[in-house]
């Protein structure tokens, strides 16, 4: 590598500026040919006889290597490590079977029958398969659930002189029975864990695996180490305890073992102690001279047998009372079937278990792999696992996986193939058929003893902890979070909390990735942070931001306000601006007050300033009559400036934004459409938007999405950044820093009628619409500068630009130019940084959490009021009707419904940032709600076990689970608020809500037809809930009572077609047609009229009391059974109203705050439960009703408010005889809009096929399994969506576009030149514990082989050569090497010593340097490697974690070990910042091999390979004085290295030197 610094040397780069339309049409881009889904299943489901050997081979791979099997060599040593790792087999067989709570026995059983079917179907030559500690306590905590000792006790016989009495009042443990129940639970879980297995490996998911890294695997197996040691001091000191499982369980069980330590048994103490101090003793002997002993001394082996011989020969068990093994009988125990009725108990913790078993087993097994150059096959190994725990549970063995130190002696002893394997298991069968009764005296303290000592390697993985903490602080919190919740919940529940917290934690780094404003490094084509560099500049009127990551759902909002910040300017806002400036100058001059001339907009008269802090958000109406001036003036308006009128228009000081993408990997749906509505935010403002650096595959991605236009177009989109400031330039040559936006006004004549404002999709009111709203206010003609509001791009491949710069490693470019370091703040002064207050603050506080204090000071009264007042009344009606129909589905009394509409509206008056949403109840929730409440209190049957229930009736024991369920709703949004997680809503994308609300409305219209239909329909919970609901439905659909029916009918007709009216003439309407309270009023006449409840069994409202009930206070029992369902409602209210209110607040240019509004809810709910309220959040139809009838501020929702109040307390009886149908109905016409959800699944199918299966999934899974499970299934599709986008990038090769220094990937373009002896590989994603085996198989892939393999091979042929010189077989002359004997020399096998095998190559005992591309003598075959060079191009990479790092760090020493230089370029200073904290470089490894752009590396590799014809194709020519070397055959070459010289020559000058 080098080590010195080029920026001596400069190179010149001249070629066209490109945007990426010309771009692909000058170099003749290949169009991609897609495969449809059929085309691919065709390809993938071809049959040939090829295809079938393979997948026979692939699916049993003893066919493959078992006829290749060197008996000679390998036989001998496959017996020894056999025999040895049997004998160890047998003891830790016996001593797991303690930790899974089964007889010794049955873990002979284990380390047995699996063996057998992996024998067959594994594709690992080392691993010992066989029970492993942590899935032997998995499996034991499920069996002490379902078969605790308290199942079988039994009354105690007592002797007495005559007869046996039995003692009712004295109890035991009928042992028999409990052992035999015991091991049917244990094989029916292994057989489902096997079952599990097995599907996950024809569905080909082994890569799941891959999600486990190096952290979380850490910190799991640490807390089961730290279990498995809690469950044996029990054994160990052979005291009573209580069998305890589930969270805190370790708690308990210490608790018993210190009540009960007086009893502890002396003798098992002692056994127990020397075992472990012996075992552990001898194992450190075994680890330091593990070169110097043949084999390990297998001292578990000896213990057990010393200690089998004391027991036996001291009697303990009589003598001391020690505890014994006891029984271990001979032979086979007979097949059993499972269990079936213990699987829906069992299905969680199988599957977990499943993940961990296979997890340990297949890392284990690629270790050893790697070591002795083989692969392994995930899926295949899924498969040969699966099948082994389904024979194994069906023969009464326990989970099997694999053991570290067992392996370790498998392999250590010389196991070479899985022969071994088979031998150890004879070796298990010898014990079980005859030798077990030996063990019998074996004291159960001495197996504790073992399992412990063996735990010392796991436990001892907390030191990793320091060492996280300073390298990278995400990965410890892995760690710890993964390990305490492990420890805490327990293993299954630990290990699932890890997951999530571990794909959080990758969401979360792409969700607040760095952002930038970048500047330009003087007379260079590089621009970097402006905030790293002092002597970067900014240049005048234009801003260059860059994102380094993936733009998705939960980080576009993130990115848009970055964005903001950097502009120092919000678009929208500055666009509505100069909408009311344009409205308040067109009434000014329509009325005369202003002047239109050639020198702009002159007052007529004094205007006056008018500088409210809350303009009028209403545009001024056209008067009609004003004078006008006869004659047409072009005036120009500077918005620069100050304008003549009483509007304050934010200034613009830039004329274009360049937005860097080099480091964006992905976009999806919710972000190309947010992103194209930025884009054309900009423009309208004459703000000019360019995008560069986009990765092929990303421009391939927006074209997909449809965010191409006529007025965002593909000639945004530029190569480089530099390519898009030079255009910017030519565009603007004058570079007016000014840059006036302007638009030209004409005089109108007369104007009759504005265009309105529509609405459009899901935008309340598009930006596109409100600019033809402008428009459309006069006749004036608009006639905008070209350059700045539309696009009249040139072509840029008639324009050339040239560079001349130095040639610049990373370590170069900071010597030259000063860097800013930054101070990096500790945790403790984030702490105190939070924490300080002072007076400006504690005001700031006060405000935010008291935000009425901000707008009511500003309230205008005249402007404001009676608008209010008209929203408030129309608001009020409709909440009430909503809220009579909306408690129909929490499955609560109908008034209830009434205070959801009242308390919660009176504290977010108060709280709330929101200006315009309808605080009150919403359907989704309701059902939510109610789904809770029938669980509990369930139609037919008993309520639940809660003593608060007592004396209460079915309607009030329903009554407090409601308001127990929104108290603790509200206590989970409070806390969420304070801790500032607002954030987390980002999270529920838009897709994802789309499809729960259109599962949701399927909920609600199936829940309401038997009001519809007048049945009497018992309330279902749960999974299939409403399968069960359908059947009750169907079958008493013959009793539909046709008055409901009709009355239904009627109200659904009337309402659809008067939402329709109101949809249509909106515009014109004054106010929307109240129709539901309409329809309401006649159904409660006519209901009243006719007696419908006496006279036709129509069931109705009836009696609302005309009283607030008094408060209540929540009961803890229903908290503790409803937590679970009250998280998820929590985050589904609060996602709801967010989305609505942020609709509004940009609609009408105010700000709110997220993390206000969860405590804002979260306060309401607290208070609306005290008052047996419901579950408040929004309803977008209640709250269009208050912004549409004229709503300004929380007043309206105030006065909504008093108006449910007076119904409640005056005019409540009047709703009595309405029908529960009408309101039934009501609620199913107000379905239409979530139902129609249902049509965007094409678009998506078409668009964004994850996000499409997010939606599917999400709608499924809500409908079939409950809305809080979908959500939460929903929820856990969408973030494995982004970390599978980041799993599986698409990796490219790159190569030279011929006399440029663009480098596009090869597959791409037809012009294109792959330089010889370089690879240039590129992965366009983060880089992390998920991918990084994904990159490294990649980059395999890309140089055509395995630089591992490649080492080894060479070390292996350089020990040859030295051997066959040494012993004179080979001899040196002038001619090369020459052997001298005739008989060909053959490679050994000999795989010993195989870490030798991976240092770097050590030619010192050599006088010469071996050329590996060419033969080599004495019949050695190494394979050639054809390239010099390999640059990683890292432009697109974010992060790293701590996988990544120490997998990169791998591979790249294998590439440097056979002398292949590898550069890494593009990568961002912070990622080089933590390489160094990580200890990423050494010896080896260096800081020069980071370089700026890809050119700047290939032009450092011509220099150092200077026979490389790649010199004449990268642009500029370059002359290289060569190498002098004397050369001699057969591949070897004298060592002579002469310094090299790089002089750089340029043909031609510089046409645009920047």
């Amino acid at each position: 590598m080098m080590d010195e610094c080029f920026h001596e040397k400069d190179y010149l780069v001249s070629r066209c500026i490109y945007s990426n339309r010309v771009f692909d049409q000058v170099h003749e881009r290949r169009d991609q040919e897609i495969q449809s889904l059929r085309e691919r299943l065709s390809r993938t489901c071809r049959c040939t006889d090829k295809w079938a050997v393979q997948k026979i081979k692939g699916l049993l791979p003893i066919l493959d290597w078992l006829p290749k099997y060197p008996v000679k060599q390998w036989l001998p040593s496959d017996v020894v490590s056999g025999v040895t790792t049997g004998l160890v087999c047998c003891l830790q067989g016996v001593a797991y079977a303690l930790l899974a709570s089964v007889a010794p026995v049955y873990g002979l059983y284990s380390a047995f029958f699996p063996i057998l079917t992996y024998f067959v179907l594994g594709t690992s030559r080392h691993i010992s398969v066989g029970p492993f500690p942590v899935t032997c306590l998995m499996v034991g905590s499920v069996v002490l659930t379902l078969a605790p000792d308290e199942h079988f006790l039994r009354s105690v016989n007592i002797t007495a002189v005559n007869e046996t009495v039995t003692d009712e009042r004295l109890m035991e443990v009928d042992v028999e029975a409990r052992e035999a129940e015991r091991i049917i639970v244990a094989c029916t879980m292994t057989m489902l864990v096997g079952l599990f297995q097995v599907a996950m490996g024809l569905m080909q998911v082994g890569f799941l695996v891959r999600y486990l890294s190096d952290p979380l695997v850490g910190g799991f197996t640490t807390a089961a180490a730290f279990h498995v040691f809690i469950s044996q001091i029990k054994t160990l000191l052979s005291v009573p305890t209580h069998n305890h499982n589930g969270f805190f369980s370790f708690a308990y069980t210490l608790i018993d073992v210190g009540r009960n330590i007086n009893q502890t048994n002396i003798a098992d103490l002692i056994a127990g102690l020397l075992t472990i101090f012996i075992v552990m003793a001898v194992k450190e002997i075994n680890t330091k001279c593990q070169h110097k002993i043949p084999l390990p001394i297998p001292i578990e082996v000896i213990v057990t047998v010393i200690a089998s011989a004391i027991s036996h020969v001291m009697d303990l068990k009589s003598q001391y009372g020690a505890s014994i093994v006891h029984s271990l009988p001979r032979g086979f125990a007979p097949a059993q079937p499972p269990n079936i009725a213990l699987i829906g108990n069992i299905l969680g913790s199988s599957f977990s278990t499943a993940v961990v078993g296979y997890a340990v087993a297949v890392s284990v097994a690629k270790v050893y792999a790697a070591k002795h150059d083989y692969t392994v096959d995930g899926n295949q190994e899924l498969i040969a696992f699966g099948v082994s725990n389904i024979f194994g549970g069906c023969l009464s063995s326990f989970v099997a996986s694999t053991a570290l130190s067992r392996t370790a002696v498998q392999e250590s002893t010389g196991g070479k193939s899985q022969v071994a394997g088979i031998i150890s298991a004879l070796m298990v069968m010898i014990v079980i058929l005859a030798l077990g009764p030996f063990l019998q005296p074996l004291q159960k303290s001495v197996l504790a003893a073992i399992v412990i000592a063996n735990l010392k390697g796991m436990l001892m993985q907390i030191s990793e902890v320091p060492v996280l903490w300073r390298q990278n602080r995400t990965d410890c919190l892995i760690w710890i979070a993964t390990c305490l919740a492990s420890i805490v919940l327990g293993l299954d529940v630990g290990l699932l909390a890890g997951l999530v917290f571990e794909m959080g934690t990758v969401v979360v780094r792409t969700q607040f990735p760095s952002c930038a404003s970048l500047g330009n490094v003087p007379n260079t084509d590089i621009y970097k942070n402006m905030k790293d560099y002092k002597n970067v500049e900014e240049i005048p009127g234009i801003k260059i931001f860059k994102c380094k990551s993936p733009i998705y759902f939960a980080n576009i909002d993130y990115f848009k306000e970055r964005l903001r910040d950097e502009v120092g300017f919000d678009a929208v806002r500055v666009f509505k601006k100069r909408i009311k400036a344009l409205k308040q100058i067109h009434k000014l001059v329509k009325k005369g007050k202003l002047q239109a001339t050639e020198n702009g907009l002159v007052p007529v008269t004094s205007l006056g300033v008018e500088n409210k802090a809350f303009e009028n958000e209403q545009g001024p109406e056209l008067e009609k009559g004003a004078s006008q001036p006869d004659s047409e003036v072009k005036v120009q308006v500077d918005w620069r400036s100050e304008l003549p009128v009483g509007v304050s228009v934010p200034r613009v000081h830039i004329h274009s934004l360049v937005v860097d993408f080099s480091a964006v990997s992905f976009l999806d749906v919710v972000a190309a459409k947010s992103l194209k509505l930025v884009v054309k935010e900009f423009i309208r403002i004459g703000v000019s938007v360019y995008i560069a650096g986009c990765d092929g595959e990303l421009v391939r991605r927006m074209e997909a999405l449809s965010f191409f236009d006529e007025e965002v177009t593909r000639d945004l989109l530029f190569l480089s950044v530099h390519d898009a400031i030079l255009s910017i330039q030519l565009e603007t040559p004058s570079g007016n820093e000014q840059d006036p936006l302007a638009g030209k006004i004409s005089q109108l004549q007369d104007d009759k009628e504005p265009l309105p404002f529509t609405e459009e999709e899901d935008l309340i009111e598009t930006y596109d619409n409100q600019h033809l709203a402008i428009h459309g206010l006069s006749n004036y003609q608009w006639d905008f500068c070209p350059q700045l509001y539309g696009r009249t791009m040139l072509r840029p491949s008639t324009q050339k630009y040239a560079v001349n710069r130095p040639l610049y490693s990373e370590d170069g470019f900071e010597d030259e130019h000063a860097k800013v370091y930054r101070k990096h703040k500790r945790l403790l002064d984030h702490f105190k940084q939070y924490f300080t207050c002072t007076s400006e603050r504690a005001k700031n506080a006060a405000v935010s959490l008291l935000p009425i204090i901000g707008w009511i000071r500003i309230y205008s009264i005249k402007e404001w009021l009676l608008n209010d007042i008209v929203s408030g009344i129309s608001t009020g009606l409709v909440a009430v009707l909503q809220g009579l129909a909306f408690s129909l589905l929490a499955s609560i009394s109908t008034w209830y419904g009434l205070y959801a509409a009242f308390f919660p509206v009176i504290l977010y008056f108060f709280l709330g940032t929101s200006r315009h949403i309808s605080v009150g109840s919403f359907p989704v929730l309701s059902l939510m709600v109610g789904t809770v409440v029938t669980r509990l209190v369930p139609d037919e049957g008993p309520p639940a076990n809660i003593t608060a229930f007592e004396g209460l009736t079915k309607d009030e024991q329903r009554i407090l689970v409601s308001a127990s369920l929104t108290f603790l709703v509200g206590l989970f949004q409070l806390g969420m608020g304070l801790l500032q997680v607002g954030f987390i809503v980002m999270y529920l994308s838009d897709t994802l809500i789309s499809g729960f609300t259109t599962a949701a409305a399927v909920h609600i219209l199936i829940s309401q037809l038997k009001f519809v239909l007048g049945l009497t329909v018992p309330g279902f919970s749960g999974p299939l809930a409403i399968i069960y609901t359908l059947k009750s439905v169907f079958t008493q659909i013959t009793s539909t009572n046709i008055h409901d029916l009709v009355t239904s009918i009627v109200v659904m007709v009337m309402v659809l077609g008067v939402k329709e009216i109101n949809d249509r003439f909106k515009s014109k309407l004054p106010v929307p047609i109240p129709i539901e309270v309409i329809m309401t009023v006649i159904a409660c006449g006519v209901s009243y009229a006719f007696n419908f409840r006496d006279n036709h069994g129509v069931d109705v409202v009836g009696k609302i009391p005309n009283t607030f009930e008094s408060p209540m206070a929540p009961d803890m029992q229903i908290f503790q059974m409803t937590a679970v369902e009250a998280f998820p409602i929590a985050i589904v209210g609060f996602a709801v109203a967010f989305a609505v209110a942020k609709v509004y607040s940009v609609k009408h240019d105010y700000v709110i705050d997220g993390n206000q509004e969860l405590i804002a809810f979260g306060a309401s709910n607290i208070f609306g439960g005290s008052f047996k309220s419901l579950v408040a959040s929004t309803a977008l139809s209640r709250s269009a009703v208050q912004e549409s009838t004229g709503g300004k501020t929380q007043i309206a929702g105030f006065l909504s408010a008093i108006i449910v109040l007076v119904v409640i307390l005056g005019i409540g009886f009047l709703l009595e005889p309405l029908p529960k149908s009408v309101l039934g109905a009501v609620v199913i016409v107000n379905l239409k809009g979530m139902l129609m959800q249902v049509v965007t699944v094409p678009y998506l199918w078409k668009k964004d096929r994850p996000d499409c299966i997010v939606w599917v999934g999400t709608c499924l899974a809500a409908i079939f399994l409950g809305l809080d499970i979908g959500i939460a299934i929903g929820l856990g599709l969408e973030l494995l969506t982004v970390v599978f986008r980041a799993q599986f990038p698409r990796c490219s090769i790159l190569a030279n576009i011929s006399g440029t220094d663009i480098y596009r990937d090869r597959k791409d373009y037809v012009n294109i030149y792959e330089p010889e002896g370089v690879k240039i590989f590129r992965i366009p994603s983060p880089i992390f514990f998920a991918n990084i085996d994904f990159f490294r198989d990649k980059l395999k892939d890309a140089v055509g082989f395995n630089p591992l393999r490649i080492l080894r091979k060479r070390n292996k042929a350089l020990k040859k050569i030295k051997k066959l010189i040494k012993k004179g077989e080979l001899t040196l002359t002038s001619n090369g090497l020459q052997a001298t004997c005739s008989m060909p020399i053959e490679e050994s096998e000999d795989e010993s010593n195989m870490e030798d095998l991976d240092k770097p190559t050590d030619y010192s005992d050599l006088p010469f340097q071996v050329n590996w591309n060419a033969e080599l003598p004495a019949n050695i075959q190494v394979p050639p490697v054809n390239i010099h060079s390999l640059v990683l191009d890292f432009s697109a990479v974010s992060f790293l974690d701590i996988s990544a790092i120490k997998g990169l760090q791998a591979a790249l020493k294998e590439f440097i070990r056979i002398d292949v230089d590898v550069y890494i370029v593009g990568c961002d200073p912070y990622i080089i910042e933590k390489l160094k904290d990580c200890k990423f470089f050494d010896d080896e490894i260096k800081t020069s091999i980071f370089f700026l752009t890809i050119h700047d590396a290939m032009l450092y590799i011509n220099e150092s390979h200077p026979t490389m014809t790649v010199s004449e194709k990268v642009s500029g020519s370059f002359q290289y004085q060569h190498i002098n070397g004397s050369n001699i055959s057969n591949g070897l070459t004298i060592q002579e290295m002469p310094d090299m010289k790089m002089e750089v020559e340029t043909d031609t000058k510089p046409e645009t030197r920047f």
